[in-house]
């Protein structure tokens, strides 16, 4: 029997809260709300960690950050770590990735690892597949390539020093720069471009009829800056063409990366508010649109009985919550909060998962599909996929495991830069501490380092206003799985944890892990 195609579609930086299959009402999401209708829609997923490395590396080993490590822009997913593309090309599958992020894409941070071919439309060096599998002459393909690996040498040391030093991360925030980095550079890639060649590329391998496909697409049209096309501005964020003042605070926002990523000393006015709100509508509006050309090829009856489609996202966005902007602080809703959706191969009818589940068990789903009953990691006791899948076509189901888990580890280029420009801010906002959350349903434990345990109900306090200060049980009954679960994660690492403490400088978590029983 011929294994399922898999299409892996991960839209970067897109909060839940925004999409019409997740009760929003200003119609911003169309063809994401008809996949939804014949889909498995998770209605709590949660995200294992709150920006981009992390949250990749869960998804593709399997693994929380605390055992994968890979939780700095300068870090890597460990050799150890065999990747969801390494898995499947070992079943056969041709496995390719379409990827606009750069930190994904660009980085020599292992989550390329496994892939048959990766290509980036982020960085300063786009590269995209030869239309319809047409091979160009030799001399041609040596020269574009000899032309292409010099420029490699230049700029790939370039793209890893913006992640690894502060300094030179701090100079492009230069609002002189930004404009130049975000369109020159691709911050945010070419979202029109990537589905165009991901459509391409899956229609001219079915008629290869190749081996079956894992195809990983990133989308960033989310993510700041908001710059769409002016039908969607007029349609979703009018505000801007119609108030001066608004559009002139959009044209200087996108130019303040410095403000896409520090904590607010003041909230924003009600017209500041309503702007970025409107502007990050218009982009999911605009995003969902251009998707359709994707869905059309994947909504064909063939596809639909052969192939698997899962969309989610890596992590939400903050919009001014809690004086919060971005997604390097803090593990609150509105970033670990996330669309999931699947549809499995041959499924018919929608139907809607109310139990909170984590993205990480994505990985063991899609093994699951691909025929993996059990992995054997060479740091840890053998895995059953099933045990963990998050179900098959006739019933979604729950893995029957540890509680859901979501970590935030500060990013160390946004500490230091907090430190230098807004240094009176950062005990306000607990910038240097570390955030862990444990579920159990609609109960959330909100851990900030050795400063407090908060627990919220959701179902009451969606926005975590009012943590329960009376229930003293359910505080300790979370805390202590809390507490397990940071054991069981660390005792599952391959490397030292000294790797993560080091890049925190934490004295204090250092004491909290002896305290628990990790370290000497």
């Amino acid at each position: 029997m011929r294994k399922p195609n898999i299409i892996f579609i991960v839209l970067d930086t897109h909060r839940v809260d925004r999409l019409g299959c997740y009760g929003y009402g200003r119609g911003t999401s169309p063809n994401l709300d008809a996949f939804a209708l014949g889909a498995s829609l998770f209605e709590q997923a949660i995200a294992p960690a709150q920006w981009t490395i992390p949250s990749h590396a869960s998804m593709f080993s399997g693994e929380y950050p605390s055992t994968h490590l890979a939780i700095q822009a300068s870090s890597a997913l460990g050799e150890d770590f065999r990747t969801l593309a390494q898995y499947l090309t070992d079943q056969g599958y041709e496995t390719t990735g379409f990827c606009n992020n750069p930190l994904v894409g660009v980085l020599e941070n292992g989550l390329r690892r496994g892939f048959d071919n990766f290509y980036n439309y982020g960085g300063a060096l786009p590269s995209a597949p030869s239309q319809n599998g047409y091979v160009q002459p030799r001399l041609v393909s040596d020269l574009r390539n000899g032309y292409r690996k010099a420029l490699e040498w230049i700029a790939t040391p370039i793209q890893q020093a913006v992640a690894a030093s502060p300094g030179v991360f701090q100079f492009i925030l230069n609002p002189k720069l930004v404009s130049w980095w975000t369109r020159y550079a691709n911050f945010k890639g070419d979202g029109p471009a990537s589905i165009r060649d991901t459509t391409q590329f899956f229609q001219w391998k079915l008629k290869e009829n190749a081996k079956p496909q894992f195809i990983f697409l990133n989308l960033m049209g989310t993510h700041l800056p908001y710059t769409p096309p002016d039908r969607f501005i007029r349609d979703f964020a009018p505000i801007v063409k119609q108030d001066v003042e608004a559009g002139d605070f959009m044209r200087d926002y996108n130019t303040r990366a410095f403000h896409w990523l520090l904590p607010m000393k003041e909230p924003y006015t009600e017209l500041e508010a309503k702007t970025l709100s409107d502007m990050y509508d218009a982009e999911v509006a605009y995003q969902d649109h251009l998707l359709a050309q994707l869905f059309s090829e994947l909504d064909k009856d063939e596809q639909r009985q052969n192939s698997m489609v899962v969309i989610l996202s890596d992590h939400g966005e903050m919009l001014g919550e809690h004086n919060l902007m971005g997604h390097g602080l803090g593990l609150y809703q509105e970033l670990i909060h996330v669309p999931l959706m699947i549809r499995f191969p041959g499924q018919k009818t929608g139907q809607r998962v109310a139990e909170t589940v984590s993205t990480m068990h994505i990985f063991h789903t899609l093994l699951e599909a691909a025929g993996i009953e059990e992995i054997e990691p060479s740091y840890a006791d053998p895995i059953r996929t099933s045990e963990f899948s998050l179900g098959d076509k006739d019933q979604a189901k729950i893995p029957a495991s540890r509680r859901v888990v979501s970590e935030a580890y500060p990013p160390m280029n946004l500490i230091k830069i907090i430190e230098k420009h807004e240094p009176a801010i950062m005990d306000v906002f607990q910038c240097k501490a570390n955030h862990w959350a444990i579920f159990a349903d609609l109960l959330k434990l909100l851990r900030v380092d050795e400063l407090q345990d908060e627990l919220y109900n959701l179902a009451e306090d969606p926005q975590e206003l009012r943590p329960i200060k009376d229930d003293i049980e359910r505080l300790g009954q979370l805390g202590g799985e809390l507490d397990e679960y940071l054991v069981w994660a660390a005792g599952r690492a391959p490397g030292e944890f000294d790797s993560l403490t080091t890049d925190l400088n934490q004295e204090h978590v250092v004491e909290r892990l002896r305290g628990l029983g990790y370290m000497d």
